[in-house]
């Protein structure tokens, strides 16, 4: 064996030992014995039980040269419960009553969307629609695998089993929920409604001219602050509002028309969560925009358009290599014009900590190219269903480390349509920054 060989050899040897050895250094670092006591004294105490514990699974995951702990065991007791103990806070809670506990959290959700509904037909709407997780809020299960779950293996040979564990006893009274509440996670539930009504029936599912508050907001908004106090004041549940009618085409559509707004728990700026009402405001041209960003709202006169003289021409930007050919669609040379779409300063400036942080959010643009705004028709160009269409165009960050790379990236329109025809994309508008779009 040549001598750089062997060395080479015998110093890979040396480092995989010891990444074995390091993946696994704090595997089993703990006071077993501990443990189980912890899981015995926490079980007597909750359930009057002399349940002992009959099998402990320190949680681990699998790494490049062995296992790493997560600093928690799993106590199988001999009733069949299982109980979760941290190594530093202690127990975490057990499995023992999560049949009955998940019900009563689905009986809470029942109980607010039942109100959520009541509210809206009480505001003149028609609820014709009403889902959670997919399903009835009529159904039982609809929670199932979503509450506080923890995943874990017996042991190395087993399969992986999964559970709702909850460190306080339920008895039925609300005591147990106002108790659980800092330690609970409920899954983030998606909740879904169709309605009838004012603010709720655009042409075609694409929603223009949507006042400030849509008068469906406040009746739904109301039912998910009722659950507030399930999570300590931590909002969990999103929301999806569609016009009667449209939530299956909103679903088997990418475009998501008929959806008219969803709320969602994330970076909440009000107790319940961030709206988004969907609302496309028209740029000109053909063009149309609207936030696609929880907590933002864009208005006519936020964003503009603007025909712009292009750095390029069609044909140079086919020689640079940026465009290829499409299955689905052809280039039309002499349609070509390019535009930048812009939002104003002051919008940024506006907009909640959380986005002005990131500097970006997330729009959707539409086009329909046969707008008579367009000038196709005055040129001799018949529009089809995506040609002429729009991209994005933006210099190439590759081509800095590789020179046979095109100078450009060029983004289409999806191949498939809203439901009045007009093309879409989702993109990110930045601060200080305008996006440029080639008509071809």
């Amino acid at each position: 064996m040549p001598p750089l060989f062997s060395l080479v050899l015998g110093t890979f040897l040396c480092v995989a030992s010891l990444l074995a050895l390091t993946g696994c250094t704090n595997l089993g670092e703990f006071d077993k014995g501990a443990v189980i006591r912890q899981a015995e004294r926490y079980y007597a105490q909750k359930y009057d039980s002399d349940a002992t514990v009959t099998d402990l699974w320190e949680d681990r995951s699998y790494q490049l040269f062995g296992y790493r702990s997560h600093g928690q065991a799993f106590c199988t007791m001999s009733d069949g419960a299982t109980v979760l103990v941290d190594f530093e806070e202690g127990v975490v809670g057990d499995n023992h009553q999560q049949d009955e506990i998940v019900s009563a959290y689905e009986w809470k959700y029942r109980e607010a969307l039942d109100l959520g509904r009541a509210r809206l037909e009480d505001a003149g709407y028609t609820v014709s629609l009403v889902l959670i997780n997919g399903h009835s809020p009529s159904d039982t299960g609809f929670l199932d695998g979503c509450i506080s779950t923890e995943t874990w293996c017996k042991n190395e040979d087993a399969g992986e089993e999964s559970g709702s564990f909850f460190y306080t006893r339920y008895t039925g009274d609300e005591r147990f929920f106002e108790e659980e509440a800092s330690r609970v996670s409920l899954g983030f539930p998606v909740v879904e409604f169709e309605v009838a009504g004012v603010d709720a029936a655009y042409e075609e599912g694409f929603p223009t001219d949507a006042p400030e508050e849509p008068g469906w907001v406040d009746p739904i908004d109301e039912a998910c602050r009722s659950l507030l106090p399930l999570t300590d004041g931590e909002p969990e549940t999103s929301v999806k509002v569609f016009q009667s009618g449209w939530r299956g085409r909103a679903i088997e559509e990418n475009g998501e028309s008929g959806l008219i707004g969803e709320l969602s728990p994330h970076d909440h700026e009000s107790p319940a969560g961030n709206w988004l009402i969907v609302e496309w405001i028209s740029l000109g041209k053909g063009v149309y925009i609207t936030s696609h960003e929880d907590g933002v709202r864009l208005r006519e006169g936020d964003a503009m358009l603007t025909s712009v003289e292009a750095p390029f021409t069609f044909d140079e930007l086919k020689a640079s290599g940026s465009l290829e050919e499409r299955k689905q669609r052809s280039y039309h040379p002499e349609a070509f014009e390019t535009y930048e779409l812009a939002v104003s300063s002051d919008f940024f400036t506006s907009l909640p900590e959380h986005i002005r942080g990131k500097g970006w959010f997330s729009v959707k643009v539409a086009y329909d190219n046969t707008d008579p705004e367009t000038g196709l028709t005055q040129m001799g160009i018949t529009p089809s269903a995506l040609e002429p269409s729009l991209y994005t165009i933006k210099d190439n960050p590759v081509t800095e480390d590789a020179e046979d790379e095109p100078p450009f990236e060029v983004n289409a329109m999806r191949t498939s349509t809203l439901y009045n025809g007009y093309q879409f994309l989702t993109c990110a508008v930045s601060d200080g920054e305008s996006l440029l779009f080639a008509r071809m």
